[in-house]
């Protein structure tokens, strides 16, 4: 009977240690994914994701900057790219990557049927622009594999953020299979096993990936935690080694006593509150004026969020406008004045206006949100209603003739003011805000086309200065990625793309 007892103790014990010993990385991601197919993904956390599955021709190092991917080198000859792929590329079911995988992936991006949000990426090679307005098939995108080790693609004008843009997930590669395998086959560092909605996507090694052995964590948890306090309890209990966010009302005390796991950094991101200019109120643009003046940015900033969002007159943060263009701040009693003095002009009555502010389930959105409220509420007597809902259905829903206002925000694709600037065109899939100005339209198209640094950044102020007139948002702050890190993970290096691969990451915990 003992000797049964001591193998049976023995086999637990070994089963325990090989449990143990498995490397596993858990990361918070906030809200579910909206989806995990690369054309139609759109938030943050679902980019996450698709960064640890997936490898274009670029992808980022630990730093967040572009290096080769599935490329190993490009040459450029009057706007014609050649990019040549690496041999050693597989995809995880153990076929090669090979050039025809990507033309594959950007036909599709383009065509109009998949009603890609990103597909304007795209718009910059050749025939991209009438495809998707369905004048060409998109086997007339002019890109082409030369053979399985050579991609070449042609551009109308050149594009110095177009290796930067490469490392997005609209340009990676789609293998042969179809439908839903897709998601089911990937050629980054990990792939798919599990996915259990609204708890975690668990993702593994991919045994075909070509860097496996530099890759530390055999399996990494991406857990749903839109509640920041509740992401924090399970950091701290070690079930958590990477959170989404952090509870901006508990940031004194994890100054105080999570310092060294604590990583707040800048952010090329902006945050501001969305308008439906298509509301019947809302087209008064005295009255987008006066919510914007009455909105105190240095209260939400300082005594709401506090921790280092800095208050934002202007949509494009400053590090992408060029030295030369100066950003103002406001004087908060004056701008209370001014939007008083113009409420009263709009002819609405307060009592009977009341305005939907819609968001995402979050503790910090929410925060945000009643302050709004608070602030309409003291300076216009302007009600507010708030209404909250899940990340992915709110998606879908800030699209609707419906809505009002919204918490929205752009965070940088790439180091580019055309990365904001594009939002707010008349055919832009993100322009939720029904903004219409044709002025702007053409003076985005110049920027494009500009390559005089200086001319350049003239245009991009004169295209800001006319969505600082008209409103379609309302700039309230610039972002600060805020993260908690554990001590035992290294490999972790804070950038202004806040982008942290997983097969950079290692721990010596151990």
């Amino acid at each position: 009977m003992k000797l049964l007892f001591s193998i049976f103790y023995t086999l637990i014990s070994l089963s325990f240690s090989a449990f143990a010993s498995e490397h596993v990385l858990n990361r918070g991601n906030g809200s579910e994914v909206d989806s995990l197919n690369i054309h139609q993904a759109q938030g943050l956390n679902s980019h996450n994701v698709l960064r640890d599955l997936y490898e274009g021709l670029m992808t980022l190092d630990a730093h967040g900057k572009p290096i080769y991917g599935v490329a190993t080198s490009h040459k450029v000859e009057n706007n014609v790219w050649t990019f040549y792929l690496r041999d050693d590329a597989k995809w995880s079911d153990g076929s090669p990557v090979v050039a025809g995988d990507f033309v594959r992936a950007w036909r599709l991006a383009v065509d109009p049927k998949t009603a890609a949000p990103y597909a304007f990426l795209l718009d910059n090679i050749i025939h991209a622009k009438k495809v998707m307005q369905m004048k060409l098939p998109a086997k007339n995108l002019v890109v082409k594999a030369l053979d399985d080790l050579t991609l070449q693609v042609n551009l109308w004008q050149p594009d110095s953020a177009f290796l930067e843009k490469l490392s997005l997930p609209i340009f990676y590669p789609l293998p042969k299979t179809k439908g839903e395998k897709h998601q089911l086959v990937s050629n980054g560092a990990y792939k798919i096993k599990n996915w259990v909605v609204q708890e975690k996507l668990e993702l593994v090694k991919n045994p075909y990936y070509y860097d496996k052995d530099k890759v530390y964590f055999e399996k990494v948890n991406y857990w749903v935690t839109e509640n920041q306090s509740s992401e924090l309890k399970r950091f701290r209990a070690g079930e958590i080694d990477i959170t989404e966010s952090i509870p901006d009302s508990q940031i004194k005390w994890l100054q105080e006593n999570l310092s060294d796991e604590l990583h707040i950094s800048p952010y090329l991101g902006s945050f501001f509150l969305g308008l439906n200019l298509a509301d019947k109120n809302l087209k008064n643009h005295k009255l987008r004026q006066a919510l914007s003046l009455a909105i105190d940015r240095d209260i939400l900033t300082q005594k709401v969020l506090k921790t280092g969002q800095q208050p934002a007159y202007h949509i494009i943060p400053q590090e992408l406008v060029g030295e030369n263009v100066k950003y103002k701040l406001s004087d908060s009693q004056k701008d209370k004045e001014k939007a008083k003095e113009l409420f009263q002009q709009t002819g609405l009555n307060a009592n009977e206006l009341k305005i939907e502010i819609l968001y995402n389930n979050s503790g910090n959105q929410r925060k945000v949100a009643i302050a709004i409220a608070a602030m309409w509420r003291q300076t216009l007597g302007i009600r507010a209603k708030l209404l909250n809902q899940e990340w992915k259905v709110f998606v879908q829903s800030r699209k609707s003739i419906k809505r009002q206002a919204f918490r929205s925000g752009w965070i940088a694709d790439y180091a580019d003011a055309l990365s904001f600037l594009e939002l707010f065109t008349s055919g832009s899939r993100f322009n939720f805000y029904r903004y219409k100005n044709q002025q702007y339209n053409e003076l985005v198209e110049k920027i494009k086309v500009c390559s005089n640094a200086v001319e350049k950044n003239q245009l991009i102020e004169q295209a800001q200065n006319h969505l600082l007139n008209d409103i379609p948002v309302i700039p309230l702050y610039y972002y600060v990625s805020r993260h908690l890190v554990n001590s035992q993970i290294f490999g972790y290096f804070d950038n202004v793309a806040d982008r942290h691969l997983s097969k950079f990451l290692y721990s010596k915990g151990d």
